[in-house]
């Protein structure tokens, strides 16, 4: 089963000022990874709306998460109400398709490559080849890829 990386109670805020919005401050999650833009990808509940592909913030005083209208007027709730909060990291399990895989396995150096990617970019590549109409179209994208990696191995 999979472990939340946040299972918790926690306070609807609100920034004051113009342009005012709700938050969910939490503590400091010291096992996510590091991402360069501060925002790691979470999908969970706040009470019984659940999120989906949602942002959550990275910060020195903790982790946050923005509470939009359409969540609060689900949940009925508005700053100072308490809320159950309930989180795991969205790594989406990305499947390389066996016919690509294949392929990689013959050059270790190039499954290697392309697993260092990080997983956006292995899936829009996997989704590119893939969404070819023909078989014919989806080798030929196959081949395409695997020079594009050989490439960046000679650079």
């Amino acid at each position: 089963m999979e472990k939340p990386i946040f299972d918790g109670e926690c306070t609807l805020k609100k920034f004051t000022g113009k342009g005012a919005w709700t938050f969910i401050m939490m503590p400091t999650i010291l096992t996510l990874p590091k991402k360069k833009n501060n925002t790691i990808r979470v999908r969970g509940f706040i009470d019984e709306y659940e999120l989906k592909d949602f942002n959550m913030w990275a910060m020195k005083e903790g982790n946050f998460i923005a509470v939009k209208a359409e969540i609060r007027k689900k949940i009925q709730k508005e700053e100072g109400d308490v809320v159950k909060v309930l989180l795991f990291l969205d790594e989406a399990q990305q499947v390389i398709p066996e016919d690509f895989l294949i392929c990689l396995r013959e050059e270790p150096k190039l499954l290697l490559l392309f697993e260092s990617y990080p997983k956006k970019r292995q899936k829009e590549t996997t989704d590119w080849i893939f969404s070819a109409k023909t078989e014919d179209e989806k080798i030929t994208r196959i081949a395409q890829t695997l020079e594009k990696l050989e490439q960046e191995l000679d650079l």
